[in-house]
């Protein structure tokens, strides 16, 4: 794995993380565990729902985003996440969806504090397999910037 450094990081260029399978078995196993609400963990319960089935958790939703973004090639040299704004979810994450991250940084600059850190602001999506919106988000995040040698 490269190390991707403040310098290194192109305005506007969009990384897509591989597909995740979203399985019921996946959604009721997370939910069971961490929020145990009947749409998450109980069928036939969220059949009747106005969801007409399961749906997975937020918290699972942000999580496989994650690893999907975590998985890059190359990742950003002691990127460290400052916050997340404007969190939405807009679609449920259902069984059988096939989930894939996408990062775009829209714009960055130099730490005033720390000359060895810039900060990257970046939109982050979690799209199913019909490229709709299920999660959109902004990001911060405190980059390494290369040494110098």
């Amino acid at each position: 794995m490269t190390l991707e450094y403040y310098e290194d990081i192109k305005l506007h260029e969009r990384y897509r993380s591989r597909g995740y399978l979203l399985t019921e078995q996946k959604i009721v196993a997370f939910g069971t565990e961490w929020d145990p609400d009947p749409l998450h963990i109980d069928s036939e319960f969220a059949g009747t729902s106005t969801y007409g089935g399961l749906i997975a958790p937020g918290a699972l939703l942000i999580a496989i985003f994650v690893k999907l973004i975590r998985e890059r090639e190359s990742n950003m040299a002691h990127n460290v996440v400052l916050g997340w704004d404007e969190v939405r979810f807009l679609l449920p994450g259902r069984p059988g969806d096939t989930l894939v991250a996408e990062m775009e940084v829209t714009s960055k600059r130099e730490s005033k504090s720390d000359p060895s850190v810039g900060i990257a602001f970046s939109i982050m999506r979690l799209l199913n397999q019909r490229d709709e919106p299920v999660i959109t988000f902004k990001a911060a995040g405190l980059i390494g910037r290369r040494p110098k040698t």
